[in-house]
């Protein structure tokens, strides 16, 4: 036994010497074809195994040899950490470029730049400049590597505008290069692309056939950095296909397979609190969502990321409120909204207020649940009034002189009207403070008295007000909800039945293209953020006696009195451009946002309830968006007094007895001034 002992001693030593041979050994041509055969379990491994190839090409190698190694470690430097490897290297190609005249050391540096800016706002145009220049460098190059590489850029570009067909096409013929060349890992890299771009443009069957198939080639080719990122598209693709418990198995794959790589530790943090988002809305699953939204903290305050936590916070103390630790999850709560507050970030102050007096109420705090809605309507106060000095902007830039000056003169009407109510109240105020002096020198007594019943009753007055307001209106967005919608219409259908012909009343029926992209992908906050910036540009562009009502999840109905028929087109055109024109920024991201609108008059003909009518702006919201979305399609004649499919709306329109009128949303980016390409019908 010893002597075997011994044995099995010297060949396991004699086994590792020959490894570290092995290693040391390791030329970078060798290691390079590796990483295009089978990609790199993480970025951190794949730099280290390339800095340490024994043929490191110093100042005197050959230069296509210099900028092969440099160009190497700028991509897998690319996800921004390593900072100090990526300056080195852009020193190094920079000084080839200028040195020895290397035109691909410059397309290099200009796909790098391009890269680096194009998700910040503030350097998004010169990003797009910088890929122009690599154009104009690559048609020089005339190479297959600098073509495909350039396609792939391109397509990250008419992603972030929306052109999800262009990307796909871009990205197929970048794959088929990558093919030609038997670069593997670019192949499975583009196939993840394309099966996440499928799932943006709402076609999730074909997303999640791509993202199977990459996430197989990866398994095969053993490219363990991209599997993480895939199983995150499927996660996408199967929401948007309501295969709900796929979702959460590949997200919980997602999350085993990025370990304790800090590469990924902001693809973790978000899978932590998606899964802590899942768990919350599941019956009994307060336990699994503190537990993941807890990792999630952490991670976050152990990289020092402070806007990371607010999240998690929020779900805590929820979840710790739900399990009965009300105080202990009042105060989490308390924190994330000091957080939120702190960063300016009145989307997240909103919702998590809201989620804060939902608790207070539910333990019968009634006095803290009071003094936490006045923030709330404090800061829909403020956000209120941004959003009149912006409409009142808008009109000033888009009106005639002569239109403007009228308007002008209505706001000082009002100005005058509300000056001289102000003034009979201070008069008002002042008799009633005379004679509130006059009994206090009578009958001080007294006047404590009524003084304590007065507050009291102030006290009673708001909470019922803050009550009936939150009866009527949508906690998060603040339009009005579907209850209160359904009795202002049964209203207006009372009066409609005494209205002289041909006064109508516009209904439209609207609904955010690909909502569940943005919650799925974003997380929810930032759904809730696009939910609340939506109600107020639509409230921002519409009368004051206007009704936005949130009908449901993403869906919004808008009630216009007294609004003739004709003027629904250009109502509509209004609000598809007030909710497309500009993204919705969340979080220093800008979120690309479009609706699409089912739109009639109201009543369509004699004795039309207005269940009916909102039933054919439903069908007219299909049509939209089996019309490429973004766009409103207003009814003018259909001779049915119910609701039908779109295919039903077509036959009647070739039959004569149908018609309608197609306003088309605005273009974004540098499509804005092109004509409109058709999008295929898919379905959301």
């Amino acid at each position: 036994m010893p002597m075997k002992l011994g044995l099995r001693l010297v060949a396991g030593l004699l086994l590792c010497a020959l490894s570290a041979v092995a290693v040391a050994q390791e030329r970078m041509d060798d290691v390079l074809g590796d990483l295009r055969a089978h990609g790199y379990a993480t970025a951190a491994t794949a730099i280290k195994r390339l800095q340490a190839v024994q043929d490191v090409p110093g100042p005197t190698a050959p230069l296509d040899r210099r900028a092969a190694y440099h160009r190497e470690l700028l991509a897998l430097t690319r996800g921004g950490r390593y900072a100090e490897i990526q300056r080195a290297s852009s020193a190094a190609l920079q000084r080839m470029a200028d040195q020895e005249g290397c035109l691909r050391c410059r397309f290099d540096l200009a796909l790098a730049a391009f890269y680096r800016g194009v998700l910040d706002k503030a350097t998004r145009a010169n990003a797009v400049i910088r890929l122009r220049e690599a154009e104009a460098l690559q048609r020089q190059l005339d190479s297959r590597d600098s073509l495909r590489e350039l396609l792939a850029a391109q397509a990250g570009l008419d992603r972030w505008q929306g052109d999800y067909n262009d990307a796909i096409a871009l990205l197929v013929r970048a794959s088929e290069l990558a093919k030609m060349d038997g670069n593997l890992a670019a192949q499975v890299h583009y196939l993840g692309l394309m099966a996440s771009l499928n799932a943006d443009r709402g076609d999730p069957k074909r997303a999640i056939e791509l993202g199977n198939e990459a996430y197989r080639m990866a398994e095969a080719i053993g490219y363990l950095e991209e599997r993480s990122t895939i199983l995150l598209d499927l996660g996408h693709a199967y929401s948007l296909a309501g295969e709900r418990q796929q979702q959460r198995t590949v997200l919980e794959k997602a999350l085993a397979l990025t370990g304790d790589d800090p590469d990924m530790l902001g693809d973790k943090i978000i899978i932590l609190n998606n899964l802590a988002d899942f768990w919350l809305s599941q019956p009994q699953g307060y336990p699994r969502t503190l537990a993941y939204a807890r990792e999630a903290l952490a991670l976050a305050r152990g990289q020092g990321l402070q806007r990371e936590t607010i999240a998690p916070l929020a779900n805590i103390g929820i979840a710790l409120a739900g399990l009965g630790d009300v105080d202990q999850g009042v105060a989490m709560l308390r924190e994330s909204v000091a957080l939120s507050k702190q960063g300016d970030i009145d989307v997240y102050t909103l919702g998590i207020t809201q989620e804060l007096v939902k608790v207070l109420r539910n333990a019968r705090r009634y006095e803290e649940a009071l003094d936490e809605l006045q923030g709330i309507m404090d800061l829909q106060e403020k956000r209120a009034v941004q959003a009149r000095e912006t409409a009142v902007l808008d009109l000033q830039e888009k009106y005639s002189a002569e239109r403007k000056a009228d308007e002008i003169e209505k706001l000082a009407a009002q100005n005058r009207l509300k000056q001289t109510q102000l003034e009979a109240e201070g008069w008002r105020q002042r008799l009633w403070l005379a004679l509130a002096v006059i009994l206090a020198l009578v009958m001080v007594g007294l006047w404590l008295l009524i003084k304590r019943a007065r507050r009291a009753n102030r006290k009673l007055t708001h909470v019922n007000a803050a009550l009936a307001l939150q009866s009527a209106t949508d906690a998060l967005t603040g339009a009005f909800n579907r209850r209160h919608a359904q009795a202002m219409l049964d209203g207006l259908q009372q009066q409609m039945e005494q209205a002289p012909p041909g006064q109508c009343i516009g209904l439209m029926l609207l609904d955010l293209d690909l909502f569940k992209r943005i919650n799925d992908t974003r997380g929810h906050a930032a759904g809730d953020a696009v939910l609340v910036e939506t109600v107020r540009r639509l409230q921002a562009k519409l009368r004051q006696n206007d009704l936005v009502a949130r009908w449901g999840g993403e869906e919004f109905v808008l009630v216009l009195p007294t609004t003739p028929a004709a003027a629904l087109p250009l109502v509509a055109k209004k609000v598809l451009d007030a909710i497309g024109a500009e993204p919705v920024m969340f979080d220093g991201q800008a979120i690309p946002v479009s609706v699409s609108l089912g739109i009639v008059a109201y009543p369509m003909m004699p004795g039309q309830s207005w269940v009916a009518a909102l039933g054919l702006a439903d069908s007219a919201l299909y049509l939209a968006k089996a019309g490429g979305r973004n766009q409103a399609i207003c009814l003018t004649r259909v001779e049915v007094d119910a609701a039908c499919s779109e295919a039903d709306l077509t036959r009647l329109r070739e039959a004569g007895q149908a018609d309608w009128r197609v306003i088309d949303g605005p273009l974004l980016g540098a499509n804005a001034g092109q004509a409109r390409k058709p999008a295929p019908p898919t379905a959301e």
